[in-house]
């Protein structure tokens, strides 16, 4: 049937009916039920043609409607996109965060700067945050969506970089073991991170049985950022730990929450580890600005104050990016020896003769 308008007791028009579409030739009868948001006739009527005029466009130019960005938002993350920062905490069920109401119904075609710029000030008065989890997630949701338009981020700001001393690494790794409720992974999990300088969804991806070889020295990270497989390197420290771990040569993720089960990473907010913000609230730092990513900070310091060798930085790293450069800054030649001495010994080692032997360079 055709377009009608009706008036509904709140004085509020609709729009209903059946319309036909062309697809391939052959008609298909879409059914609208729009309200107009309007209490005045006229400009419901108005409303009403705009409509008409969509679908005869649609008909004669092949055109699709563009996507809603909720719409673009469901399809960009049920496409593997990421969804941490897009979605509000809900099972099973894509919901738009709250955050980008104003941006939900529009189409991707009609969003603009000022609209990104604005709704994203309301949502993170920080620019850097605001970079990270507002424009970042939006334009990532219209590039997957088609649309040619470039987009601005805010400036980004000159980034802090965190690291743990040896001695605080030390220190927190006393906690974890001495706590109330201790369990054998989490203590191996903190020195992998210290002694190897792995992110931490790499770390967790590593099997217990073909990625890793204490005998050997090496762990293969397979799940990485840049989804290339890396070998990195095993310091002393970090096979010592390993070596007590129940399910070293078995199937399956290496490192394991209290209860044996694998850790599962939440969508909305990343993994938590409740041992770790303990142990450095119990250190007198601060668990919001040291977090477990801050171990990768501390490796990579270490790690050049020692072998001052950027290729194997780079490459153990995993870093495409000149990210690595910061690191390069901070490194004091005293960090690196302390450093040694913990265990967390970075030089490169020959066992061609079955015993360890530290290059000529160290």
């Amino acid at each position: 049937m055709p377009l009608k308008i009706t008036r509904h007791d709140n004085g509020i028009y609709y729009v209903s009916g059946t319309v036909t579409v062309w697809r391939n030739g052959k008609p298909h009868p879409v059914e609208v039920r729009r309200s107009t948001k309007v209490r005045d006739r006229e400009q419901a009527d108005a409303i009403k043609r705009q409509i008409e005029n969509e679908v005869a466009e649609r008909n004669i130019t092949g055109k699709e409607p563009a996507l809603t960005f909720r719409q673009a938002a469901k399809r960009y993350v049920e496409h593997g996109g990421e969804a941490r920062f897009l979605r509000a905490t809900k099972d099973g069920i894509f919901e738009l965060h709250s955050r980008f109401s104003r941006l939900a119904k529009k189409p991707v075609d009609e969003i603009t700067q000022e609209l990104i710029d604005d709704e994203g000030l309301k949502a993170y008065p920080n620019p850097a945050t605001r970079r990270r989890q507002f424009h970042a997630p939006v334009i990532a949701v219209l590039r997957k969506s088609g649309v040619k338009q470039q987009f601005e981020r805010p400036e980004d700001s000159q980034k802090r970089t965190d690291f743990f001393r040896p001695d605080q690494a030390v220190e927190m790794l006393a906690r974890i073991m001495d706590a109330r409720y201790p369990n054998p992974w989490a203590p191996a999990f903190v020195t992998f991170l210290f002694g190897q300088g792995s992110r931490i969804s790499e770390t967790l991806s590593i099997d217990g049985r073909d990625d890793i070889s204490l005998d050997h020295r090496y762990a293969i990270l397979r799940d990485t950022k840049s989804g290339k497989e890396r070998m990195v390197n095993l310091c002393p420290r970090v096979i010592a730990a390993c070596s007590t771990l129940p399910n070293l040569g078995q199937r399956g993720p290496l490192f394991l929450r209290y209860d044996g089960r694998p850790y599962a990473k939440k969508e909305d907010r990343g993994y938590r580890f409740g041992f770790w913000n303990r142990a450095v609230t119990e250190i007198g730092l601060d668990a919001t600005v040291y977090t477990a990513h801050t171990a990768r900070h501390s490796w990579a310091t270490w790690f050049y104050s020692q072998t001052k060798d950027v290729v194997r930085l780079k490459a153990e790293g995993g870093w495409d990016s000149s990210e690595w450069e910061r690191y390069v800054k901070l490194a004091a030649p005293s960090l690196g020896a302390e450093a040694i001495k913990h265990s967390f010994d970075f030089r490169q080692y020959h066992d061609f003769d079955g015993r360890n032997k530290k290059s000529a360079n160290s």
